[in-house]
């Protein structure tokens, strides 16, 4: 057995195979980069939680569905976090302060955030949140941390 495995390496079809396997695990694995983030807080003495969404298409960005979520303590003005092994791509993040850490954005009866919020480009808040096309970055190229200041 292990002389026909050798046969079968040895041979231009083997090569062949060994190498086409070999990319292909590698070409995912060096596609993939890290998505590091510095999030502004406006109110760093509150304490709490920043929930943080990483959303790789419009759909997921509306729904919240399909995005790569993380929590980290909210314990100084900024605070420094990343996503791992992210694939290629153009991606949305979105940030709030839990200030309360219930786990959602609390909001007033209208529907207007009562906690500090962010997206990444700094995108522009109007009537509700900024698009996906507005919020966009690129994974996968060389860049310095997405900063999102909360407001």
């Amino acid at each position: 057995m292990r002389r026909l495995m050798w046969m079968c390496v040895s041979s231009d079809a083997g090569r062949t195979i060994v190498t086409t396997v070999f990319l292909l695990v590698t070409g995912s694995v060096l596609s993939q980069g890290d998505l590091r983030l510095e999030l502004v807080l406006n109110k760093p003495e509150a304490g709490g939680l920043l929930r943080v969404a990483l959303c790789p298409n419009k759909e997921a960005y509306d729904t919240e569905q399909g995005c790569r979520t993380m929590s980290v303590p909210a314990a100084s003005r900024t605070v420094a976090c990343s996503f791992d092994k992210v694939e290629e791509g153009t991606y949305a993040v979105k940030v709030f302060h839990d200030i309360n850490s219930d786990g959602k954005l609390n909001t007033s009866w209208i529907g207007w955030p009562q906690e500090p919020y962010g997206f990444s480009n700094d995108a522009p808040v109007n009537a509700g949140p900024p698009s996906f096309r507005l919020a966009a970055v690129q994974v996968g190229e060389p860049r310095n941390p997405v900063r999102i200041r909360l407001r």
